[in-house]
């Protein structure tokens, strides 16, 4: 089966789209292949941290949601909430690496959903963890929940405050909190 090219349907732009295609989508699953390249974002010295595996985990997904929802309205838009369980086998990954980076979904409760991920190099497993997603744009599930407008902001604790600069501005992203 024949893909479209992630830059068709993710938002994500060179230098920062890291992976190189989508090779797999299934209801709940992915598979995108990534090609370490000098001169590639946080590359230095020929390598890079294994860390950059959470990114390669988050563009997968987004690939996933994007190729399910693609000829909808607008690009697809979600946000990384968290990863959990993260092993990194390796410390640095090396400049030519071919990686593949599978991700499964474990659970989902509306728009929010757990994926398993591994990246691999061949059949050796350089990293796994789970990462945690919001699936659509942040913003609007702000403004459609019940609570909007009543919460604190993640960065500051103060009501209304932009989660970057601290200084009340909108969008805002606000805690839910239960009704009494």
């Amino acid at each position: 089966m024949a893909f479209p090219p992630l830059d068709e349907i993710l938002p994500h732009r060179p230098p920062m789209l890291l992976l190189d295609a989508l090779t797999a989508a299934e209801a709940e699953s992915v598979t995108c292949r990534a090609t370490v390249r000098a001169g590639a974002p946080f590359v230095a010295g020929g390598r890079v941290s294994s860390l950059i595996a959470l990114e390669y985990f988050a563009q997968a997904v987004a690939a996933l949601f994007a190729y399910k929802s693609r000829g909808g309205p607008g690009p697809f838009r979600g946000l990384l909430l968290g990863a959990r369980d993260l092993e990194l086998a390796a410390s640095h990954l090396r400049v030519g690496d071919v990686l593949d980076v599978h991700c499964r979904e474990q659970w989902a409760s509306g728009p929010v959903a757990q994926f398993q991920c591994i990246l691999s190099r061949g059949d050796e497993r350089l990293a796994t963890g789970a990462v945690t997603v919001l699936r659509g744009d942040p913003a609007e599930f702000a403004a459609a929940s019940p609570a909007a407008g009543a919460g604190s902001d993640l960065s500051s604790g103060t009501p209304g405050s932009d989660l970057s600069s601290g200084t009340s501005s909108s969008p805002r992203l606000d805690i839910l909190e239960p009704a009494p």
